[in-house]
């Protein structure tokens, strides 16, 4: 019994091992190793092999032999090739995925740096910020989980990096993220000579002596010049310079402009500033400096419903104001300095014309109104750098209409007030006691506004405009609670209205003609009312002398006198032409004034221009001539003891220079 089980278990050894043996033959390497593995567990069944019987394992030895060892192996072939290529395909596919995030990282970094060096190569930005828009719309799915990665370290930190490496070099960038600031420096030089001619003879010497001095005014009589200047009554005399003939000066103008966009809110916002550069001759040019004081400042928003400013500024009396001065040649109107240059400060120096075709404020900021221009002349007050804080808002054009409104809280209340010695009597001893009086029309609540109009007649070639601009403020009253002015002058309401026309003819593309035609009422506006005192209770008013009375200190009484000069309204009117033929300009205006006791300015003008710069360009530089012809007409009704007329000043003034604006 055991040796014929013996020799079954050897029989099936042999038939097993003549199996496999043929199997190795035909397999390859990798193929053998997983035989092998089979062939392990196949044998833990060897058991159950066994005690099988004879029938059974014929089959089984049947299916070993029978099966086709090659085809078996061509199979498990195909499968390990199939794997091989999955898994070289997803190789690949992770490599060619690293590379596109490799290469998105590289352009998010290049489009971050060049949105951060934008302010040192804005213009490249500029061209080539679409096509990056573009790409990154296109790109924004694929690129939004690797943005996340490139930004991490952003995040968390909560701000982006000032400093940006360009070639090396670490470069600190204030301006984070995108902007669109845009900064502009401008301003206007005008470089000029002048000469003068008046008529000689010994009525015309008081019009051409040098600064403090009082020649043939009022001659001795005292009492009668303090009548005809009752608020600057002491030290009368000329404050400019009228003894030369010939001359040569300098200014200028600059102007800083900042300003930024929001497009999603359709705002244009920034900021204005302008400087005075006074670099003519003077005290300060004489010891070498050269200072730039601030002549306005303001804030401004501009959107599809208007313009809004607040800050130090002209109002809409100023900037809508139309007249023949905007038609004029360089320095070839009224509308200049030119006044500068002649004497028009009349008799008893009072200056007691109105110079410029300008409503009061714009006229008092100008330093051309009578007493700003003393207040700048003798008390050094820098009245044309201190322009009153407006609130001002500019209508945009609708169908050639537009509208502006102001307001203004006061002037700065020191360009009104001086200082002065005044001497006392105590004990029968002189003393000289320091006293602040207020002087000038300290406005408040200033209200101007402005509407203008303008209309094309394609059909003809002409555009005709028009304008309204007007003004209204209320004087400064005295508070014995508020001040302690010795001396307060009282001043009539501010009141004043400008009407404009304006019609530009083009002949043809070289060649065109302008008109421009203007009238003006002031009113009152910026003439004294009244002289009060401070006492115990209140400021009195000065009381007008009683004949009767003769205690009463006539002094003080022709200075009440003197305040009658100016019981007539100012008023001013202009008219223009002017011709154009190429870059050669060329006008003739006129101007006419009449203020306080019907004294009259007239003032005709020719200049003459030629803009050497070319058509398209920004700067202008444009040499000029002006040739002034000038009259005056002064009343005066308190006169010298002779009861002469007082000769009427006239003369020549030649303007030449030359203006470059930028």
């Amino acid at each position: 019994m055991k040796k014929s089980m013996y020799t079954r278990t050897a029989l099936v050894s042999l038939l097993t091992l003549c199996s496999f043996s043929s199997f190795a033959a035909d397999f390859p390497d990798e193929s053998m190793k997983e035989i092998k593995k089979q062939e392990s567990t196949k044998t833990s069944g060897k058991t159950e092999v066994m005690k099988t019987s004879n029938k059974k394992l014929k089959e089984k030895m049947d299916r070993i032999c029978n099966a086709n060892p090659r085809k078996k192996a061509e199979e498990l072939k195909k499968k390990e090739e199939m794997r091989l290529a999955a898994e070289q395909k997803k190789k690949e596919e992770i490599r060619l995925a690293n590379e596109k995030k490799a290469k998105l990282i590289e352009d998010s970094k290049a489009k971050a740096l060049n949105a951060k060096n934008s302010n040192i190569e804005k213009g490249k930005v500029l061209k080539t910020k679409r096509s990056k828009t573009k790409n990154a719309k296109v790109e924004a799915k694929d690129v939004k989980k690797d943005v996340k990665v490139v930004n991490k370290n952003t995040e968390e930190k909560g701000k982006a990096s000032p400093v940006v490496s360009v070639g090396g070099v670490d470069i600190i960038d204030t301006n984070q993220g995108q902007s669109n600031l845009r900064i502009t420096f401008g301003g206007v030089v005008d470089a000029q000579g002048y000469g003068k001619a008046e008529p000689s003879g010994a009525d015309y010497k008081r019009y051409n002596v040098m600064p403090n001095r009082s020649t043939e005014y009022y001659n001795a009589i005292p009492d009668i010049t303090r009548g005809a200047n009752p608020i600057f009554y002491e030290g009368i005399g000329n404050i400019g310079d009228y003894s030369n003939d010939m001359g040569m000066i300098a200014d200028a103008i600059l102007h800083l402009r900042a300003e930024n966009k929001n497009e999603d809110l359709g705002l244009l916002y920034g900021a204005d500033v302008q400087f005075h550069v006074p670099v003519t001759e003077g005290k300060g040019a004489s010891q070498g400096v050269y200072a730039a004081k601030g002549r306005s400042a303001h804030v401004f928003v501009n959107s599809k419903y208007g313009d809004v400013k607040l800050g130090y500024q002209f109002g809409p009396e100023a900037l809508m104001r139309l007249d023949a001065t905007r038609i004029a040649t360089v320095d070839g109107a009224a509308d200049s300095d030119w006044f500068r240059k002649v004497n028009l400060e009349g008799s008893a120096a009072s200056f007691p014309f109105y110079v410029t075709p300008r409503l009061y404020t714009e006229s008092f900021s100008s330093e051309s109104e009578k007493f700003s221009f003393r207040m700048a002349g003798k008390y050094n007050k820098g009245v044309m750098t201190t322009l009153p804080f407006r609130v001002a808002y500019y209508s945009p054009n609708y169908m050639g209409a537009r509208f502006g409104i102001s307001y203004s809280p006061r002037y700065d209340s020191s360009l009104f007030t001086v200082k002065e010695t005044v001497p006392e009597n105590k004990g029968g001893k002189t003393e000289h006691k320091e006293t602040i009086k207020h002087v000038g029309p300290d406005y408040e609540h200033i209200v101007s506004a402005g509407a203008s109009y303008e209309y094309d007649f394609d059909k003809h070639n002409i555009k005709v405009k028009t304008s309204a601009v007007g003004e209204y403020g209320f004087p400064k009253q005295p508070s014995k609670d508020k001040h302690l002015y010795k001396e307060f002058v009282e001043y009539n309401d501010l009141m004043g209205v400008n009407l404009g026309v304006s019609a530009d003819y083009k002949i043809n593309e070289d060649q065109g003609i302008k008109f421009a035609a203007s009238f003006a009422y002031l009113g009152k506006s910026g003439q004294p009312k009244g002289i009060k005192i401070k006492g115990n209770d209140d400021y009195k008013q000065i009381p007008e002398k009683d004949p009767q009375d003769q205690s009463k200190d006539n002094k003080e009484y022709e200075r009440i006198k003197g305040l009658a000069q100016f019981d007539n309204n100012t008023m001013y009117w202009t008219v223009g032409a002017g011709y154009q033929h190429e870059n050669i300009y060329t006008s003739l205006t006129y101007f006419g004034s009449r203020m306080n006791d019907k004294d009259m300015l007239h003032d005709g003008t020719l200049g003459v221009q030629y803009d050497l710069s070319p058509a398209c360009s920004k700067s202008k530089f444009v040499p000029y001539a002006a040739l002034h012809y000038f009259m005056t007409n002064e009343t005066g009704k308190l006169k010298d003891e002779s009861d002469a007329d007082v000769p009427s000043n006239q003369g020549i003034l030649l303007l030449t220079g030359v203006k470059f604006s930028f």
